[in-house]
């Protein structure tokens, strides 16, 4: 059978207008929640998808208003049916749920690896756009994090597994469960034992505390630093980000003087040209 152009013209519209009317009632649907997490959890592990956790109780006005006014939204909706497994769990009816989490308060969203390992928490309200660009910010396949979940699930001690848990992490900017693994990579015996390795830890664990926008933390790990790998070829980085650490915590004059000192010390680096700009700005 041989189509005219007006004929192919029609079909190509009648199936885009199929399409859009299939998008239009998954949208209509709204979020295809699940209420079992175990349930949630083996098809996460089909698709090595990350699972979206909500919090959330009847008698809860904020919940309502997320319900409502955020979870309504279309592009929203779109975000979290295409990228994560998202489960709604009760905060009475399910206490287990909540210890396991340790959950303070609600509304509370926990995001995970398909085992249900956290990997980053959020409590209170946030709006349509900002949760929309939290779930497009999440890596749609997590089977590497899965695999590392496995081993630590059977050996929480593992160095390796927990240095490379915290990098993984690190790398999707994830940065308070990536301290989480490296504070307890740097407690075992092979970073107590291994100078370079745990130099290496602790450089990330003081840039984490840096995006992390918290000052106190990241000031103690890079004096740390200072003072265990005194000859180190990152010393300069150290000094500069010790700089940032004591700007962050409101300490100019101690950030002025680790400038100077990586300024004089090693005129020829990157960091120092860097030190010189944030001197310009203090």
């Amino acid at each position: 059978m041989l189509f005219t152009k007006t004929a192919a013209l029609k079909l190509s519209l009648a199936a885009l207008l199929l399409v859009g009317a299939t998008a239009s009632k998954a949208e209509a649907a709204g979020i295809s929640w699940f209420k079992n997490l175990d349930k949630a959890s083996e098809v996460a592990n089909k698709t090595n998808q990350p699972m979206m956790i909500e919090f959330w109780a009847d008698w809860c006005a904020a919940c309502k208003v997320m319900e409502e006014d955020i979870y309504s939204d279309p592009k929203l909706i779109a975000a979290v049916n295409a990228r994560v497994v998202p489960v709604r769990i009760h905060f009475d009816l399910q206490k287990d749920m909540v210890r396991r989490y340790n959950v303070p308060a609600i509304p509370y969203l926990v995001f995970t690896d398909s085992n249900g390992t956290e990997l980053m928490h959020h409590r209170g309200t946030l709006d349509a756009g900002t949760l929309t660009a939290l779930v497009k910010a999440f890596p749609t396949d997590v089977s590497h994090l899965n695999r590392l979940d496995l081993v630590l699930q059977e050996n929480k001690n593992d160095f390796e597994g927990l240095v490379a848990m915290g990098r993984e992490l690190r790398a999707a900017a994830f940065f308070e469960s990536s301290n989480r693994y490296y504070g307890k990579a740097i407690k075992q015996d092979d970073a107590k034992k291994d100078p370079a390795k745990r130099e290496l830890i602790l450089l990330d664990m003081g840039l984490n505390f840096l995006e992390l926008q918290e000052g106190r933390q990241a000031t103690e790990i890079f004096e740390r630093c200072l003072k265990e790998f005194p000859q180190s070829s990152n010393k300069p980085d150290f000094l500069l980000n010790l700089a940032q650490s004591y700007i962050l915590s409101e300490q100019k004059v101690k950030a002025r003087k680790s400038l100077i000192s990586l300024i004089e010390g090693f005129p020829q680096s990157e960091a120092s040209r860097k030190a010189e700009v944030l001197m310009k700005a203090l």
